[in-house]
């Protein structure tokens, strides 16, 4: 994978992982009953009065997908860190490492506590500022209104289902397995197949909201993030995946979600190949597990921080800036071919400062988080 997509990637990940874990402070209820129906075990774990407050989470992530030119080479990630809600919509706690594989293994972490956001590269840690902060902040408080306004579930649902994503709405004919331990708890193991379409309707929803989240904290990087998916292509999507399937285990007294498992194999018909960048065949793996669940996680600010604008430097010495710039198509470009004494002919002395003009940009956006993302176009210059 490009180094330039890491950062958009992971701001994605915090985004959904946060959304996904940030549920409010109600209660986690009882079990609901020992029936083994598959079927209401589901909709029990996926219903009212199962939220999940606090834990740690474990997640990997596994694509392998041929010819596609956007990805390059497999993408192996593991995430994992703590989480703590604050109740409400208010932004949780958490501290998220994510490691990526590879040939070029590199771990890139993130951390919200206290009032403060931090993004973190092979264990340096850099302070994104109160403005990028409140920013994030900001987008996730109005990410989480705006579903609840939009959403007729309960005020008690779970976090996903207040985000608008309902696993039980495309999971089909479940299969309770048997029981096993998950983090040190007993759990009912059910595997579920998978109504393709609905699903991606959910990670459509999902990267809307991880958008109007991650907005700022992208233009403080100078990244861009994926906003949607469009029909073209969830009906290009559909029809590629060969199969899907899903397992699910959910605790044994408490009927909470502990862990979901998604395979997905695809192959590209032939008429659809031009559409989907050269891709062929290949697989999408992803297991997420929860440890500790609703057990209080101590979350601190790191140690030996260094200031945002050195966060600017490091990401572009090591190309991990500059995705915006890739995502957004510009009128003028340089070819990658173009030799030195060209490409510096072609470019006229900076009459002004880049870092002056982006700061500028960030003071007359203000709180208007399209106004705050469109100032990365500075940081490229």
């Amino acid at each position: 994978m490009k180094p330039s997509r890491l950062v958009p990637l992971l701001l994605a990940v915090i985004a959904l992982t946060a959304s996904a874990c940030g549920g409010g402070s109600s209660s986690s209820g009882g079990g609901g009953g020992s029936s083994s129906d598959a079927a209401a075990l589901l909709k029990d774990t996926f219903g009212q009065g199962h939220q999940i407050r606090s834990g740690r989470v474990d997640a990997t992530l596994d694509v392998d997908l041929k010819g596609w030119a956007v990805l390059g080479t497999p993408l192996n990630l593991h995430l994992n860190g703590p989480f703590q809600s604050n109740g409400g919509n208010a932004l949780p706690d958490f501290a998220l490492d994510v490691d990526f594989g590879g040939r070029q293994p590199l771990t890139i972490g993130a951390v919200f506590a206290q009032g403060g956001g931090y993004l973190s590269i092979e264990g340096q840690a850099f302070d994104l500022g109160k403005d990028t902060y409140d920013a994030f902040k900001k987008g996730y408080e109005k990410a989480k209104q705006e579903s609840a306004a939009s959403s007729s579930a309960p005020a008690n649902t779970s976090s996903l289902a207040a985000l608008g994503v309902e696993p039980i709405r495309w999971l089909s004919d479940p299969k309770q397995v048997g029981e096993e331990d998950v983090a040190g708890t007993p759990a009912v193991h059910l595997a579920s197949g998978v109504d393709v379409p609905k699903l991606l309707a959910d990670v459509s929803t999902l990267l809307g909201k991880a958008k109007s989240v991650t907005s700022g904290a992208a233009a403080a990087t100078g990244t861009a993030v994926p906003t949607q998916l469009s029909a073209e292509q969830r009906d290009l999507i559909a029809r590629s995946v060969m199969s899907a399937k899903v397992d699910v285990w959910t605790g044994t007294s408490d009927h909470t979600l502990r862990k979901v498992a998604v395979a997905i194999e695809v192959d590209v018909p032939d008429d659809l190949r031009d559409h989907a960048n050269g891709m062929t065949t290949g697989h999408v793996n992803l297991t997420l597990s929860i440890a500790q669940l609703n057990q209080k996680q101590k979350i601190l600010k790191p140690a030996d921080v260094k200031p945002i604008a050195q966060l600017r430097s490091v990401l572009a010495q090591s190309g991990l800036l500059g995705a915006a710039t890739s995502a957004t198509p510009s009128t003028t470009t340089t070819p990658d071919t173009a030799t030195p004494d060209t490409a510096t002919s072609a470019t006229p002395p900076a009459a002004t400062d880049p870092q002056a003009e982006y700061q500028q940009c960030l003071s007359d956006a203000g709180s208007d988080l399209a106004k705050v993302q469109d100032c990365a176009q500075y940081l490229n210059k």
